[in-house]
């Protein structure tokens, strides 16, 4: 167990909500875009964007919480195992949908969409159930048994998987349902340079993009 200060995991809390949001809005806006080559474009990017976001998220996860956790006291087994198998479904749809992506861009054929579309849904039941777990389980156990520098380490490795053209995007994303006091408190963790460069250029390019995408 930790000897260290308890970590605070509420950050995680708001990664959950953009991959909630965003997963959830991936269906609408395939099927939105069937027949329209030009906005298919658009969003097979962020089909792109969004699930290799979630395939590193969880790729962190088996890196940085399970093995950990593993070897914990405060080890529930059963749960861990049970997080392992929801990572393995999530990810052969992920997998699956990104196969499909590259020829549905220049097609944007309905019939492709429709079974990206449905593959989501699909795998969102299961998504969802799998974070509601998490924070209502997990990130407890990860409280008590994390050290500081090992849940940073967690946080370094979901930030290097973020192209850093898309960092101040994400970052919109990340924040576009945190109270006010939650968006100071996860700015404290980003450089200055770039919390400057989001007020100034994310924070309105993450609008303009959600504006087109979700039309």
């Amino acid at each position: 167990m930790s000897t260290s200060n308890p970590i605070n995991t509420h950050d995680m809390l708001l990664i959950h909500r953009l991959i909630r949001r965003e997963l959830g809005l991936l269906p609408g806006m395939i099927r939105r875009a069937g027949g329209n080559p030009p906005r298919a474009q658009r969003v097979a990017r962020h089909v792109s964007e969004m699930t290799d976001f979630l395939r590193d998220h969880h790729d962190g996860e088996d890196r940085f919480l399970w093995p950990v956790l593993r070897n914990s006291p405060d080890l529930d087994a059963p749960t861990i195992e049970r997080m392992e198998t929801q990572h393995a479904l999530v990810a052969a749809t992920l997998l699956s949908v990104q196969r499909d992506v590259p020829a549905w861009i220049t097609s944007a054929d309905a019939t492709a969409g429709e079974k990206m579309a449905g593959e989501i849904e699909s795998m969102n039941e299961v998504l969802y159930a799998h974070l509601a777990e998490e924070e209502t389980t997990v990130l407890p156990m990860v409280a008590r048994s994390l050290t500081g520098e090992q849940w940073a380490e967690l946080a370094k490795h979901g930030f290097a998987g973020i192209p850093g053209k898309r960092r101040l995007v994400m970052l919109g994303h990340i924040l576009e349902e945190a109270s006010p006091e939650e968006a100071k408190e996860f700015l404290l963790n980003v450089p200055p340079p770039a919390r400057i460069a989001f007020k100034l250029i994310g924070r309105r390019q993450h609008a303009r993009e959600v504006a087109i995408l979700r039309s």
